[in-house]
């Protein structure tokens, strides 16, 4: 049997009579403009919109908000005296009886992290850091474009601000 091509068709498309892999129909199907293929991309796109709103609720789905009114709290601290206000420490805390909690402090000390490159200036377009060899070095600051406010009005207040830092700096070190 002899095989002969039509040059006006397409090879693959409707018209022709040859195999065409299954994958290609229903995606051509699914890409139409019928109207199981918009509602397809419409189920498709509420789906999407699920799971991204899903996303944002599992930030605090682990944590369950409650308030113990009139309890007494035993704290076993490493240091003697009260807390200060605003001081938290690191603790397990056991429920004793109906009414009653103990929080006792961990043994481990906490590292402070000490601060890497420390800033020397915070301005309002640029930052001064200054490494751990004692060089200084400039960062600029994200600034939020407007119709009033262009890349090229940021540009100048930065500049202007450098200049600034650079006199002060200067005083500093002569001083």
């Amino acid at each position: 049997m002899k095989k002969v091509l039509n040059r006006n068709i397409e090879a693959g498309s409707r018209e022709s009579s040859e195999p065409r892999l299954l994958g290609s129909i229903v995606s051509e199907m699914l890409h139409g403009n019928s109207p199981l293929a918009r509602g397809y991309r419409q189920f498709i796109a509420s789906q999407e919109k699920q799971e991204e709103e899903a996303e944002d609720d599992r930030l605090f789905r682990d944590f369950y908000p409650h308030t113990e009114l009139g309890i007494d709290l035993k704290l076993i601290t490493r240091t003697p005296g009260r807390m200060h206000v605003g001081d938290s420490i690191n603790c397990m805390l056991t429920r004793d009886g109906d009414d009653h909690y103990c929080a006792v402090e961990n043994a481990l000390e906490w590292k402070v992290a000490e601060k890497r490159n420390p800033s020397v200036y915070l301005g309002r377009r640029i930052n001064v850091h200054r490494k751990a060899d004692g060089t200084l070095y400039p960062t600029f600051n994200r600034p939020r474009y407007t119709k009033d406010f262009s890349f090229q009005d940021f540009c100048g207040e930065a500049a202007e601000e450098l200049l600034m830092v650079a006199g002060l700096i200067e005083e500093e070190m002569s001083e």
